[in-house]
């Protein structure tokens, strides 16, 4: 299943639309949404991260085209039971500084959508993981362009990455039937 979106191809989706969002910020708040709202309509966050929309202007509804597939894939990678779930972030391809940038402007967002479905758990590890994405999302954008720094925030998106996945499953655990590493004994 290939539904992984490139982020160079979407990151001025949002430049012509009513919004203050980037890219990045938005999937994180559809992220935060898809954790705590098990019947999350395209809608729900639009109706957030924009204004307005005519879809009579062809350049605003191509825009919706595409957030609507952004929301339809993100979804299928956050059910997708290889956890083939992505960050809509910049890739390596970029520097140093704008991975980072999008990595705290998503974290942010992430935050936000949480809050405005209003996150309730007592579950340790998903409360510490929101902390976790809370001191991410204040981290230092000046990320000197070096190696030792990539492989930091390589290994920082991952553990949002994992976190995230983390958090949904625990927040809406899976209809799938796994079969318990107790019950092969």
């Amino acid at each position: 299943m290939n539904n992984l979106i490139d982020y160079d191809e979407v990151k001025n989706i949002l430049h012509h639309l009513n919004t203050d969002d980037t890219i990045a910020s938005a999937h994180g708040i559809l992220c935060g949404f898809a954790c705590v709202k098990p019947e999350l309509n395209l809608d729900d966050w639009l109706g957030e991260i924009l204004v307005s929309i005519d879809l009579n202007n062809l350049n605003e509804k191509a825009a919706h085209e595409q957030l609507a597939q952004i929301y339809n894939n993100t979804l299928l990678q956050l059910g997708d039971a290889t956890l083939n779930f992505q960050l809509l972030i910049a890739d390596e391809n970029c520097s140093l500084t704008e991975q980072a940038s999008t990595l705290i402007q998503w974290c942010q967002g992430f935050l936000v959508g949480l809050g405005l479905c209003k996150v309730s758990t007592t579950d340790e590890d998903v409360l510490e993981m929101i902390k976790d994405f809370g001191e991410i999302s204040k981290l230092d954008v000046d990320v000197l362009d070096d190696e030792q720094n990539a492989q930091d925030l390589s290994e920082i998106i991952e553990f949002v990455r994992m976190g995230t996945l983390l958090i949904q499953e625990t927040l809406q655990p899976s209809k799938q039937n796994y079969i318990s590493p107790d019950t092969l004994h």
